[in-house]
C-alpha cells in the first residue's frame, strides 16, 4: 500500500497543485508478480481488466511486468490497446449491451468477443457468420465488497443464464458460429476461494457441451486490501482450488485449454494515492469535519459503494490523533471519503494523501460541477513523471460548440 514521503508529497503538490493522483509503479510491478507467480504452474494468460484504469503510462507498466494482455469493454479500450502494441489475439472484449457498432467495431479489429445474452450472439451471428466467439454465462454465484458490484449472481444484469445454453447452441449452429471461450465473472472484491471454485466449475460444466470451447476464462475480482496492516489476499489458494477442476475436465474432455483471468484493480489500486489540501475544518454536533479541495468527481468510489479508503495526513505524521470526517468540495451530502476515521490531527493547509486510489479512481472521475480533471504523476525510482495534466477551462469547454455571449 503506497504512502508518499511528506517530502515527496510537498514536492509533487508545490509543482502541480492539488487534487493530484500519484502512483509508484514499483507497487504495480509487484502485484503483477504477485500474480503470475501465483499461477506460474497453470497454462493462465493474464488480461488486466483496463476499465480499472486507462492511463497509458500506467498500462505501459503492467505490460512490460508480463501481463500478457488487455480485457476492454468499450471501443476506445480496444484502440487505446491496438495503440499501445497489443496484437487483437491479446485484448479480450467483453461489453454489456453493446450496440451492433460496437461488435461490428470489435469484429472488425479481429478481437474475441465474450458475449453476454442470446440478442448479442445473435446478433454478432449475422454480422460475422462462420467466426470465433465466446459467451458470458451467469454462474448465479456471486460475490463482491458490497451489492453494487457483484456480478455473478442470478439478479445480476450480466451473461447468459444455465437455462438458455440449448438457445445459444441453436445461435451457434444457425450462424456456422465457432464457440470457442466460455466466460465467467463473479464480482469485485471476493477474498475467498468458495464463490471462484463454484464459478470455475460452472464455467467446466458448460464448456464440456460445446466441442470446441478451448478457453476458460474466470474473470476477474480478486480483492484488495484497503485496510493498513491486514493480510492480503493469498491468490496461490485461488490456483490450488482450480487446478483439480481444470484437470479433470482436460482428462474428461480429452481438450487441452487454456485458462484466463482478468484483473483489473488488483494490479493497481495500491499503487495509487490521492493528494488533497485541507482547506476547512469545523465542529458540528460533537462532529469534527476535515473538508478537502478534492471530492466525488475525482474519487466517487466512497459515495457510489460506501467503500472504505484509508486516509493518511502527510503533513503531520508524528502528530496526536483525532476522530474526523473527511469530506470533499461537492455540495452533495454523499459527498464523504470517510464517514469517521482516526486521523493525525490536521491543520488547514495540510496535505492529506487518500489511498489506494488507483483503482476506479481517475477512471470514473467526471467533470461535475466543472472541476477540472486532476493531473497524474508516475513516480519511477526518483523521477516524478507527469503523466496527465491538469485540465484547463479552455480543454474543459473545447467540445462546446460556439455560444453566444
Amino acid at each position: 500500500m503506497y504512502i508518499p514521503s511528506k517530502k515527496l508529497a510537498e514536492s509533487i503538490v508545490d509543482q502541480y497543485g492539488t487534487p493530484v493522483f500519484v502512483t509508484n509503479a514499483d507497487i504495480i510491478r509487484d502485484r503483477a508478480k504477485s500474480l503470475l507467480e501465483a499461477f506460474s504452474d497453470t497454462s493462465m494468460k493474464m488480461f488486466y481488466a483496463i476499465k480499472a484504469n486507462y492511463n497509458p503510462h500506467i498500462v505501459r507498466v503492467i505490460k512490460n511486468s508480463g501481463i500478457y494482455g488487455i480485457d476492454a469493454v468499450s471501443p476506445n479500450e480496444i484502440q487505446l490497446a491496438l495503440e499501445l502494441g497489443y496484437l487483437p489475439e491479446q485484448i479480450i472484449f467483453t461489453p454489456s449491451n453493446p450496440s451492433e457498432e460496437e461488435m461490428r467495431f470489435a469484429g472488425e479489429k479481429g478481437v474475441l468477443q465474450n458475449l453476454g445474452s442470446l440478442s448479442e450472439l445473435m446478433r454478432f451471428g449475422k454480422m460475422f457468420s462462420g467466426a470465433k466467439v465466446s459467451i458470458r454465462i451467469s454462474p448465479e454465484v456471486g460475490a463482491g465488497e458490497c451489492a453494487k458490484v457483484v456480478t455473478g449472481d442470478s439478479e445480476s444484469k450480466f451473461g447468459v443464464t444455465l437455462e438458455q445454453m440449448d438457445d445459444v447452441r441453436k445461435i451457434v449452429q444457425r450462424y456456422q458460429l465457432h464457440l470457442i471461450g466460455i466466460h465467467s465473472h463473479v464480482g469485485s472484491g471476493f477474498y475467498q476461494t468458495k464463490e471462484f471454485t463454484a464459478s470455475v466449475k460452472a464455467v467446466c460444466a458448460v464448456a464440456r457441451t460445446f466441442p470446441e470451447v478451448s478457453i476458460l476464462d474466470f474473470g476477474g475480482g480478486f480483492g484488495v486490501e484497503y485496510y493498513p496492516n491486514k493480510k492480503g489476499i493469498q491468490l496461490e489458494s485461488f490456483a490450488r482450488a482450480l487446478q483439480p477442476i481444470v484437470r479433470r475436465f482436460e482428462q474428461e474432455t480429452k481438450r487441452e485449454v487454456e485458462l484466463r483471468i482478468e484483473p483489473g484493480k488488483f494490479l493497481v489500486t495500491q499503487s495509487t494515492v490521492l493528494l488533497a489540501r485541507v482547506t476547512t475544518i469545523k465542529e458540528k454536533k460533537g462532529n469534527i469535519f476535515v473538508g478537502v479541495d478534492a471530492g466525488f468527481y475525482n474519487l466517487i468510489r466512497p459515495a457510489m459503494y460506501g467503500a472504505y479508503h484509508h486516509i493518511v495526513n502527510v503533513s503531520r505524521p508524528r502528530s496526536k490523533k483525532q476522530r474526523v470526517k473527511v469530506v470533499g468540495n461537492v455540495c452533495e451530502t454523499c459527498d464523504v471519503f470517510n464517514e469517521g476515521i482516526d486521523i493525525k490531527m490536521c491543520h488547514e493547509k495540510d496535505i492529506i494523501a487518500i489511498l489506494c486510489s488507483g483503482g476506479y479512481g481517475s477512471a470514473m472521475s467526471s467533470l461535475y460541477t466543472m472541476r477540472p480533471f486532476a493531473p497524474e504523476i508516475l513516480i519511477e525510482g526518483k523521477k516524478k513523471i507527469l503523466t496527465r495534466k491538469r485540465q484547463s477551462y479552455e480543454e474543459m469547454m473545447s467540445n462546446f460548440t460556439p455560444f453566444e455571449k
